[in-house]
């Protein structure tokens, strides 16, 4: 092989890795001002995110906190509910030591004293 079909040979390698390189660098050109379009709309709506972010997470602060002062408030009013079920039960119990027993015992006697009448009357109605 002759010198200067080498150096054809040589020029016509570097003449098509030449384009194949032109086109590569025009396509990531392309491709790197799609990315920068994409990367400044996503930038442009990413305040906005951030901010309804942020405001959800306060929102959220606020209610846990309003939650967390609620529970104290539940916890005391399930300790009243369940004082006053203590105090019925106690008051149910006096009731029917003060009140049933002392019933009963009138029942029994007005009972005693109604068939004590029957009998008396019976036996004052009849003719001997």
């Amino acid at each position: 092989m002759d010198i200067s079909t080498s150096v054809m040979l040589i020029a016509g390698l570097l003449l098509v890795n030449t384009i194949f390189l032109v086109v590569f660098l025009v396509k990531a050109f392309m491709t790197f001002s799609e990315a920068r379009k994409l990367f400044e709309a996503a930038r442009l709506q990413l305040v906005p995110i951030s901010h309804d972010v942020t405001r959800i997470t306060t929102e959220v602060t606020v209610i846990l906190t309003s939650v967390q002062k609620d529970m104290g408030k539940i916890g005391d009013s399930l300790d009243h509910v369940r004082d006053t079920t203590r105090n019925l039960k106690e008051f149910e119990f006096m009731i029917q030591e003060r009140i049933q027993e002392p019933l009963l015992e009138i029942t029994t006697l007005l009972s005693a004293l109604i068939k004590g009448g029957r009998v008396f009357w019976n036996t004052f109605t009849r003719k001997p």
